[in-house]
């Protein structure tokens, strides 16, 4: 196979697969005589490791998806990859704009991570091509984008938090509890979480403002060209 992963340092957050991890991946989701050709991987992301695999007996390639390891992960960041899963049959309003979902496992049987396989779309990512039109051009695509976006925030859910849970019964739980796992985080690696731990004792306190909002919704929390 002809294999293409983006050189890191050992203690580098994201640790790429081998070749032979790739090949056993493809052949627990197309069956065992799938032989991946090629695989690249795409070095835009910062969590997950994502490689663009071609086969043998497939006329276009595949998008493979690996979550970094459990203990690497974050609290805050837990399983970001089966919310993402969960979250998408609530994004039904966008499904033409999304790669579909081929195989994916949580049971770390393969390679002790999850991993998910999507098809690949057509297209040049925003932060490659964007700045090669005139500034004229972007406000179309941004309107697009907000268009978007506004689709997305109109799915209503049945509880706060993450989709796939813990989910609460007030959107101030739900904050509350981000900012203390994300305290909790900064604990875990030396950091100083005081200032966190603050903006978690005003949400407390003014809990009632954040409850003031009482409709769940589908929210994008990460929106810029990248993604």
């Amino acid at each position: 196979m002809d294999f293409h992963p983006v050189e890191r340092a050992s203690e580098a957050f994201q640790q790429s697969l081998t070749a032979e991890k790739i090949g056993k991946v493809c052949r627990r989701a197309f069956g065992g005589g799938a032989t991946p050709v090629s695989a690249v991987e795409l070095g835009t992301g910062m969590y997950n490791n994502v490689y663009r695999v071609t086969l043998a007996d497939q006329a276009r390639p595949v998008i493979l998806r690996v979550a970094p390891p459990e203990a690497r992960q974050f609290r805050s960041e837990r399983h970001l990859m089966r919310n993402e899963f969960t979250s998408l049959p609530w994004l039904a309003v966008i499904a033409p704009l999304m790669p579909q979902v081929l195989a994916a496992d949580w049971s770390h049987e393969v390679i002790g991570r999850d991993w998910m396989i999507q098809t690949h779309l057509d297209g040049i990512p925003a932060p490659e091509h964007l700045g090669t039109y005139p500034r004229t051009a972007w406000p179309a695509f941004f309107r697009q984008m907000g268009a978007v976006t506004r689709s997305v925030h109109d799915v209503r859910g049945p509880h706060f938090g993450p989709v796939s849970g813990p989910g609460y019964a007030t959107w101030g739980e739900a904050v509350i509890a981000s900012l203390e796992e994300i305290a909790a985080d900064l604990d875990g690696v030396g950091l100083d979480a005081a200032d966190v731990r603050k903006v978690a004792a005003v949400a407390a306190h003014e809990s009632a403002v954040l409850d003031e909002v009482t409709e769940p919704r589908l929210l994008t929390g990460d929106l810029w060209t990248v993604h």
